[in-house]
């Protein structure tokens, strides 16, 4: 019996939604996308560090 041949595995491509993920990390933004305790949205999509209410 004679090996049956196999082609090999190319690169295995990374999307630029992973690439830019781990490169770009915003402060109080998880990395699923949801805002971390304490944080919060401004005008304009800003995340700021919210304030506690007096």
């Amino acid at each position: 019996m004679v090996a049956k041949k196999t082609k090999p595995k190319g690169k295995k491509r990374i999307s630029a939604k992973k690439l830019c993920s781990s490169v770009i990390s915003r402060d109080g933004v998880k990395k699923d996308g949801t805002l971390k305790k304490g944080f919060r949205y401004v005008k304009g999509g800003k995340v700021v560090k919210a304030k506690a209410k007096k």
